[in-house]
């Protein structure tokens, strides 16, 4: 691939996939740590106090504060029109935040003022930080006053953002991580194509023949921490101790496992025997898994379901110099023992001094998330619907029809077993393991470290890294 196509690709990329991911309080139920027993339903629904939002002057207007940009922006912002053109009762302003992290950030700095949005957009891996901060008001309260009935919303979904027995946020988007290959490279190299592995010995058979046919690299693999997660998950393995970190605050990672050791031996194997290539999951080269099949270097990687919509596009486009032919596949390993994880981002209502605003805004994260709206935002952004009937509407049946590969990341969500493993960890310095076993991962497949030495050493810095937030916590 010549430097001006690969510099047109890599920014058509960047353009399109930047964005995906993808506080003080009391002493009150929200700041438990986990294990604390649930409040009755009668004592939830007083946090949430939905009658004020009758007695209020209409329409009360509340903010809401998102990280999602481009395609996923537009969407946001229709589904928002669409909800305050429908009553008079509540009216939505969206703030962009850019990020994720500035969500998080900036929220924590103005969470308890005036200042403060009514909602935010908060990514998965800050469950407990969100808990921990004390300035938002759970889920859980505000279904127990409006007697809401949350069984559309995918079981795997609420498990997640639920500990011990309290759902926290209000979920919202959702994604995973999804095996990309090249259809016609597999017909090329003799593989059938609409047979993709379900295993690590068979993506390291059909590596071999896919590098036998031409190919610099079987496989490509992304060094992104949160692939472990999701291939413990899919053995049916928790990631921290004390029931995932939802019976009890966790203490210590235990992926320290044979199923890890096994996994990144194999992964090991396919980089340092020439069968698969490896990139970084930030910085300059991060798509460059994705970009590889593109200009015909390579035929398989894993990815998340967020880049689905940029996948078809990009290599489905006619721009690359391979022929590309799109196949989308579950990740390999998967079984009935286990699943994989939710990614992506919830709803908090946080704190406030008007009843009025928090009423307002249970009732636009509700909405978000109606078979209606969840039909309208995976189609239009192609995270994974989070509810049951959604996926039965004409907007994703025929999104389905002509695009199979978005039902992929779906049945993955909503098939497998639901356990302490696949309603996934909570950990307060999440980003601290995570970084962690990037360094792990860095070492084993660059540095060419023993899998042993360095499963050990991630264990030991993940370990100071949630000790050292435990001991901040009251």
């Amino acid at each position: 691939m010549t430097s001006v196509r690969r510099a047109v690709l890599v920014m058509t990329m960047v353009v399109a996939l930047a964005g995906l991911a993808a506080c003080g309080g009391s002493s009150s139920p929200n700041k438990a740590a986990p294990g604390t027993t649930a409040a009755s339903q009668d004592q939830l629904a007083k946090q949430c106090p939905l009658s004020a939002l009758t007695a209020a002057t209409k329409p009360v207007k509340i903010t809401y504060w998102h990280a999602m940009t481009r395609a996923n922006e537009d969407t946001l912002k229709a589904l928002t029109a669409k909800f305050n053109a429908s009553q008079h009762d509540v009216q939505v302003t969206l703030v962009n935040q850019q990020s994720y992290d500035d969500n998080f950030t900036k929220f924590k700095t103005v969470a308890g003022t005036g200042d403060s949005p009514d909602l935010v957009q908060i990514e998965d891996i800050d469950l407990q930080r969100m808990i921990d901060s004390g300035a938002v008001i759970p889920a859980a309260a505000c279904v127990a006053a409006s007697k809401a009935d949350i069984s559309d919303i995918l079981p795997r979904v609420r498990n997640y953002y639920s500990v011990a027995g309290t759902l926290y946020p209000v979920p919202f988007n959702d994604s995973n991580p999804v095996f990309y290959y090249n259809k016609a490279a597999f017909t090329k190299a003799g593989l059938d194509p609409n047979k993709p592995p379900a295993t690590w010995a068979e993506v390291k058979t059909d590596a071999q023949a896919l590098k036998s046919s031409g190919l610099k690299f079987g496989f490509y693999y992304k060094r992104d921490s949160w692939v472990l997660e999701q291939f413990l998950s899919l053995a049916g393995e928790p990631y921290v101790d004390n029931g995932n970190g939802r019976t009890k605050r966790a203490d210590k990672v235990v992926f320290d496992t044979p199923t890890a050791r096994s996994i990144l031996s194999d992964l090991a194997d396919l980089v340092h025997g020439g069968l698969a290539g490896t990139n970084a999951a930030s910085g300059p080269g991060e798509f460059d898994n994705l970009l590889s099949i593109c200009n015909g270097e390579n035929a398989m990687t894993i990815d998340t379901s967020a880049a689905l919509g940029t996948a078809y596009q990009v290599l489905g486009g006619g721009g690359c110099k391979a022929k590309v032919e799109i196949g989308i596949a579950p990740l390999p390993g998967s079984s009935a023992a286990g699943g994989v994880l939710v990614g992506g981002a919830a709803n908090y209502i946080a704190k406030g001094s008007d009843p009025a605003k928090v009423a307002a805004a249970w009732k636009f994260a509700q909405f978000l998330t109606t078979p209606e709206s969840q039909a309208q935002w995976g189609a239009g952004t192609g995270y994974v619907p989070i509810s049951k009937l959604a996926v039965t509407s004409p907007t994703i049946t025929q999104l389905w029809a002509k695009s199979p590969g978005y039902k992929v990341a779906y049945d993955q969500l909503a098939n497998g077993a639901e356990n302490t493993a696949t309603a996934g960890p909570v950990i307060g310095d999440y980003q601290g393991v995570r970084d962690a076993v990037i360094n792990m991962l860095e070492s084993i497949l660059i540095t060419k470290t023993p899998v042993a030495t360095a499963l050990s050493s991630a264990t030991s810095t993940a370990n100071a890294a949630i000790a050292a937030y435990n001991s901040k916590q009251g």
